[in-house]
């Protein structure tokens, strides 16, 4: 690009195999005829200059830059540029461009034809060290190493300040020491602001992965060698957020990492984790390299010892604040060829000490990664499920339990895999929780299960006002759309609202009031009937019953399974039944298996239930068919009566 008159042209020379590494370089340093304001305001950051609107053009050179795929090219591109007066400034040089030269065979040649040249190392790589390439180049002093991927703001400023150290090495010896001692400074600060965490100032991501690839390197070296990697996760830091604030929030991470410097070694890397897994790493994750141990009982300790300090009480500003910590582990035993995969393992099982009950430590074994890989491919066929019709669903019967009559259906959905077979529901379900595919798959359910609904009524017209019952999970209840979209389902279908019921866990509601609330008034106003299913075996059941807007109960199977057996859960059916009554509410109990368990339940006027007693889930077409004989399937009582 042509120099503007009066604007110095630095020349830069770029040395890497990737085609795409010389674009970014000419998007970050090639300016249109304004100048760039981030190279204006790098410079001013480097060198303390105040540029104005007015002298900014003159103040900030032009970047003329040249390409070269290998480093025997860029020789010659350097020689030539020689040969013409107009050497390079700067040259950019990848550590590893195969075949060919490496990045210090190329550097060497380089500063053998031009002594003057500033070099940049540019590396992805984390097995090459700055002492160990300077140790080879013999020079400390004329290089800078720059680890991929760039930050465009970090080149500008490297291209900036090494071709203004350039400029001024060819006029002024005193001018170059006092930019080397500037440069180095600004450098200096350019590097820690690199590699560690700007609220905290613990190493970051970047600085640990790379101490992590230096262990596995001396590990596989030295297998006497041993090190471990713990992951810690503090229990419901968000609600720290959430109640006090992110700028208490952000101090008690500042005092959780002074404690952890407090705690830990001096040789151990401690390290809060940001980045790639998604979604899952915030900041109240952090991760620490304990190198260099003994035995896994030493872990064990380190893991003990931080459990105990980090669970003392924070004092923030005028706030106490408590918080514990979970603790996944895993260690060089595994034999890791690379840093992303310990760190994965290290977060797969501190999610384990969290489902274990918080407040603990897991170490990591490879049946967990066994469990994980299942779960992701899990996820990746469910996404194709629906599109693919896989999901079928099954109808269970509801009867009367005085007269035996059918009064509905609860729809249950069934994975209909290609390898697998049937898969039950318990299996895919959570995994569908985790990954919000549950409310596109909830959505079809509900609405497959209207539209069957009607067929039934339509085949069976002594049956028009049977029912179906259809989960819903805290997902779709939180959803917005969830009252206009059930009202569209009941228009479409011609479904009576008095013919649907929404079953929710206590868990659901609870752990959504605030939304679950609202959604379940308009639900009910619309003439739908809703159901806490699974009751008793909240932690609340009672207390929540006054404050939801239901019209009926379910008995949790397990209740009705140790009823027969168990005095105290007859007692507690007992009380279920007596509370519906006068609570005005339906009842249902679930999981009827044998006689006993029926004539129980009827003894105790309990109104309907469900079970393989009367029938195993059924496909649409048999549920159909066993509306037609369902005068057959009658109760013992009925039985006996006649």
């Amino acid at each position: 690009m042509p120099a503007e008159v009066g604007r110095e042209t630095r020349r830069i020379l770029v040395i890497d195999d990737n085609d795409a590494i010389h674009q970014d370089f000419r998007k970050t340093l090639e300016r249109p005829e304004a100048p760039s304001a981030k190279l204006t305001s790098a410079k001013a950051a480097l060198f303390g200059e105040a540029a104005t609107a007015g002298d900014t053009r003159r103040q900030m050179p032009d970047f003329e830059l040249q390409s070269a795929m290998q480093g025997q090219e860029g020789l010659t591109k350097l020689e030539e540029a020689l040969g013409q007066g107009k050497p390079f400034a700067v040259a950019f040089v990848d550590m590893r461009m195969p075949p060919g030269w490496d990045g210090v065979q190329t550097i060497q040649r380089l500063w053998q034809a031009d002594p003057n040249i500033q070099v940049v190392i540019c590396t992805a790589y984390s097995d090459y060290s700055w002492e160990e390439i300077s140790k080879t180049l013999g020079l400390t002093d004329r290089l800078l190493i720059l680890k991929k991927p760039f930050d465009p703001l970090e080149i500008i400023q490297i291209a900036t300040s090494l071709s203004e150290k350039w400029s001024l090495g060819n006029n002024a010896q005193l001018k170059m020491d006092q930019l080397e001692h500037m440069v180095a400074e600004r450098t200096a600060d350019l590097v820690h602001s690199a590699l560690h965490d700007k609220l905290t100032g613990l190493p970051n991501r970047a600085l640990l992965r790379d101490r992590i690839a230096h262990a596995i390197a001396t590990h596989q070296r030295n297998p006497q060698y041993n090190f471990a990697l713990l992951f810690l996760d503090f229990d419901r830091f968000k609600l720290v957020n959430d109640s006090h604030g992110h700028e208490i929030g952000d101090e008690l991470l500042v005092a959780i990492s002074q404690r952890l410097g407090k705690t830990m070694r001096t040789t151990d890397c401690v390290s809060p984790s940001e980045g790639s897994t998604a979604a899952r790493l915030g900041g109240d994750e952090f991760v620490i390299l304990v190198e260099d141990v003994k035995s896994a009982e030493d872990v064990g300790r380190v893991a003990e010892r931080l459990l105990k300090t980090l669970c003392d009480p924070y004092t923030v500003k005028t706030h106490t604040i408590s918080s514990t910590v979970s603790i996944g582990i895993t260690t060089s035993a595994m034999e890791y060829n690379n840093g992303d995969d310990m760190l994965r393992d290290a977060d797969t099982a501190m999610y384990h000490a969290k489902a274990a009950g918080k407040a603990r430590y897991v170490l990591f074994d490879r049946k967990m990664h066994e469990q994980v890989t299942a779960r992701l491919e899990m996820e990746n066929e469910l996404r194709h499920a629906v599109e693919r019709n896989e999901l079928v669903l099954h109808y269970q019967p509801v009867v009367s339990l005085p007269d035996g009559a059918v009064l509905g259906f609860e729809a249950l959905v069934r994975w209909k895999h290609p390898t697998r077979g049937l898969v039950a529901p318990a299996t895919f379900i959570p995994c569908c929780e985790e990954t919000g595919l549950i409310v596109q798959i909830g959505d079809w359910v509900l609405g497959e299960a209207c539209r069957q609904l009607k067929i039934l009524q339509t085949c069976m017209p002594s049956f028009s006002q049977l029912t179906m019952s259809v989960n819903l999970s805290g997902r779709q209840l939180c959803q917005p759309e969830l009252l206009p979209r059930v009202r569209q389902l009941l228009t479409e279908t011609g479904v009576k609202p008095e013919c649907l019921t929404l079953e929710i866990t206590e868990t659901v509601m609870i752990n959504n009031a605030d939304t679950s609330i609202p959604a379940l008034e308009g639900l009910k106003a619309t003439g739908i009937h809703l159901h806490m299913d699974d009751f008793g075996t909240g932690y609340s059941s009672l207390s929540c019953l006054h404050r939801f807007p239901l019209t009926g109960l379910k008995i949790d199977q397990n209740f009705v399974k140790s009823a027969g057996e168990n005095r105290d859960y007859a007692a507690i059916v007992h009380a279920i039944v007596s509370l519906a009554k006068n609570l005005g509410m339906s009842l249902v109990a679930e999981g009827i298996e044998t006689a006993d368990q029926l004539a129980l339940l009827q003894a105790m006027d309990c109104g309907q239930g469900q079970g393989f007693y009367f029938s195993k889930p059924l496909e649409a077409s048999a549920a159909l068919e066993y509306l037609r004989n369902q005068r057959v399937a009658q109760s013992p009582r009925i039985r006996a009566a006649g």
